[in-house]
């Protein structure tokens, strides 16, 4: 076991293991979901970080964070090299009239037995906790059940679709072509800059519960649990409260934070 993988399992609380099989895989996701929340606060502190292995361990790993896509699922993929899986980062286009932005969804692809799977720890409160097929069966975890499948008449594009309400809803579009450090620091530029990003214009925290999952933004907290939705409105230093003592922020980052 590598020095980065031993923190990465002590980080999501995991047994540590010298191997890890395909089939620990949604126990692994599903830990990381409840201890690494999806977070965008370097993101509204305007902070820059080079977009690689040790700036990941650093942030998530050693100072306890979390992260946006191009950050939770790169640490993600270098986690699953290290243990000797087939995997390859990919872009993807969220689908929906809030998102007006190309390419700036980052997932993995893992191959295993001949098959190939979507792998996605950084999708907010929409994680299959799993992997999940290429081949149209579906998937289901607590966050609801999942399928990929390829777009009529391409050989070349998939869908991601999440069933909502009864009805499946595709959540994002992306094709097989690897993508590099280098892509992901356009993300990060694109996402931290471009005024059409809606992650540079409020706070956003998530993460996975026990049974459900928990959302703060700048003036609101929101709890699923079973099914069941709560929000409340919050004042600013009630956020800075829960961010410390729901998603273990420091309150100096924090108070950073809400000063803007």
């Amino acid at each position: 076991m590598t020095f980065f993988s031993e923190k990465f399992l002590q980080r999501i609380q995991y047994e540590e293991k010298d191997t890890i099989s395909f089939e620990d895989l949604p126990t692994v996701m599903s830990q990381f979901a409840k201890h690494i929340p999806f977070e965008n606060i370097e993101v509204m502190l305007n902070i820059d970080r080079e977009m690689k292995a040790e700036q990941l361990y650093e942030k998530i790993i050693k100072q306890n964070r979390g992260g946006l896509c191009y950050k939770l699922n790169p640490l993600f993929y270098y986690f699953l090299k290290n243990y000797g899986f087939q995997v390859y980062m990919i872009s993807a286009t969220v689908l929906g009239s809030r998102n007006p932005l190309q390419g700036t969804h980052v997932a993995i692809v893992l191959e295993d037995a001949g098959e190939k799977y979507i792998v996605d720890v950084g999708f907010g409160a929409n994680l299959p906790l799993q992997p999940v097929p290429f081949n149209g069966e579906l998937m289901t975890s607590q966050t609801g059940s999942y399928r990929v499948v390829q777009k009529k008449y391409t050989t070349d594009k998939y869908y991601f679709e999440k069933y909502v309400n009864g009805d499946l809803q595709i959540r994002y579009l992306f094709t097989l072509e690897p993508i590099d450090e280098k892509y992901l620091n356009q993300v990060k530029h694109v996402i931290t800059k471009d005024e059409r990003s809606s992650f540079n214009k409020s706070l956003l925290i998530t993460k996975l519960t026990k049974d459900g999952h928990q959302t703060l933004t700048d003036d609101s907290f929101t709890t699923v649990v079973n099914g069941k939705r709560k929000k409340q409105v919050v004042h600013r230093e009630k956020v800075k409260h829960l961010a410390v003592t729901h998603f273990h922020m420091e309150e100096p980052l924090m108070k950073e934070v809400l000063k803007r």
